[in-house]
Order: structure tokens, then sequence, then C-alpha cells
């Protein structure tokens, strides 16, 4: 009896030692039925919706899994673009161009309407370059947006977006510029376009680890979470940035799923239902989710 008891407790052991051991070396891997159906089903969910969109999902830890619709058609930015600028101005920093502790001066002249909190300070009013990208990112503020582009120029974020590979990017105005919009002034960007600036971050090759690390801790300080943190678990972490303008709505992240953490990019335009577009892109998300539960 003593021996027997003495087995189960042994083979117990080592069940749960072989248990612990699998889940560790031996992650949830896409297989073949995985992809196909990851393909399948986002297609349908594009083709039932009609919407004028591209979609990117990438599997963050299996190079080749995904989807991708439209990845390389240009798609008004919007906010998306903040993405980018983020990523100048953590080059700029790591050149010596920029310092993450600079004080920088916000006067009335310098206020830009929609998204932010700037813009209800008592002015004149100091911030730190940190303090501009937290609000630029987390709040979507306009007005932190335009002081870190006035900083750095036009030229040189559009140049590091080249550097970076993100080839199909330009920045031509600032934020909330709508007299510039209806000359057909516009800043452009792609899925694809996106979803590298986000895999550089998750890797650490965003110009080093630390900036890598700091663009992700915004990312997941998004307020604004009306599209893919929607319908998922509550606790879900997801690093994302959204984009809303005149006819367009985004949002792109990276999800950190229990079972792999994956990017998924969706841009649309020409939206005539702002809710409508924001449900497609939540849905999307949570379509994706499950399929990685």
């Amino acid at each position: 009896m003593k021996k027997n008891c003495t087995l189960l407790l042994i083979l117990l052991l080592l069940s749960s030692m072989v248990g612990g051991y699998a889940f560790a070396v031996y992650p949830f891997y896409p297989d073949r039925q995985f992809s196909q159906r990851l393909q399948d089903d986002v297609r349908r969910h594009i083709s039932a919706w009609h919407t004028n969109c591209a979609v990117v999902v990438e599997d963050l830890s299996h190079p080749g899994v995904g989807y991708s619709f439209a990845p390389d058609k240009r798609f008004p930015a919007a906010s998306i673009i903040k993405v980018h600028v983020l990523a100048a101005a953590l080059k700029a920093c790591n050149e010596g161009k920029l310092f993450l502790t600079q004080q920088v001066s916000i006067s009335s002249r310098d206020i830009t309407g929609g998204s932010g909190t700037i813009k209800a300070m008592k002015l004149p009013v100091g911030l730190t370059v940190t303090q501009l990208l937290r609000g630029m990112i987390t709040q979507s503020d306009n007005t932190a947006a335009n002081k870190i582009i006035s900083l750095l120029g036009f030229d040189y974020i559009n140049q590091a977006c080249r550097e970076l590979g993100a080839n199909d990017t330009v920045l031509r105005r600032s934020m909330m510029d709508f007299s510039g919009r209806r000359r057909g002034v516009e800043n452009y960007t792609t899925a694809k376009d996106v979803v590298l600036i986000l895999e550089k971050i998750y890797n650490g090759t965003l110009v080093n680890r630390d900036y890598s690390n700091f663009a992700l801790s915004l990312l997941k300080e998004q307020e604004v979470n009306d599209r893919i943190p929607k319908y998922l678990p509550l606790g879900t972490v997801v690093a994302h940035k959204t984009g809303l303008e005149q006819r367009v709505v985004h949002d792109a992240g990276i999800v950190f799923s229990p079972h792999g953490d994956y990017i998924i990019c969706v841009l649309t335009k020409d939206v005539k239902n702002y809710k409508k577009s924001k449900n497609f892109i939540a849905l999307l998300s949570r379509l994706v989710y499950n399929l990685y539960s």
C-alpha cells in the first residue's frame, strides 16, 4: 500500500512537471488548419461588411502566419500616423536631436482642437518631451503631436519613415489642418507600414530595446478603447493607436493573448457611419482573438 501511494505521488509529480514543461517548451503553434481558418474567417468578415478597408493580422512568434488584405493600399492616415511621429521622435532622441527630459513651452498659439487635454491647461505651460509623447499616443492629443512635429520638422519625420522602412507613409500637414486637407494636402500610410513600426516596437528594434519598451508602454496606456479592445476579455493587454477623421476610422495594435501575441491593423475609409466602422473593427478583433483561444 505504501509503495502504491509513493508511486502515485511520483506519477502525479511527474505529470505536473511534464505538463508545466510542455506548456513552457511547446507554446501555441498555429498549424495549417489554423492559418486557413484565420484567412477564411477574416475574408468572410470583410466581405460581409462591404467596407473599404485594409487588414493585416500578423503572428509575432511564427513568421508567415497571418492574413493580409490590401496591405499596400494608401489611406488618409488620421491620428494613426502619430505612431510614425513617435518612432521619428525616438530616433531623434537617440541621435541627440531631442531629449525625453527636454522642457517645451506650450502657449495659446500652440493649441490645436480635437483630442487631448493640453488645451484645457492653464497656459503657458512647460511640458517635457516625454509628457508630449504620452499625450500624443494615449489621448491622441493634437496639440502635443503638432508640437513634436514642429520640433522635428516634416522633412526629418518623412526621412525617418524612409529609414525605418515605412516607405508609403508621408506626413504633409499638421493635425487638424483641414484647410490643407481641402487643398489636397494629406497624410498617408498603409497597413503594412503601420504593422512594420509595431513589429519593431514589439521586437525591441525600434532604435533600441529601451526606446522600444518606452513606445510599447505608451501604446499600452491608450485611453481610446472602442475598437480593437472593445469585445476582448476583460484584462486583455492591447498596445494600440487609433485614428479618426472625416470619413476615416482606424485602429492598429499588438494583442497579448494567452495563446500567442499578434498584431492586428485595420484601416477604413469612405466611412459614412462611424459607429458601424468602429464595430467592424471591434468584431474583427474578437474574431481573431477567438481563433487564438
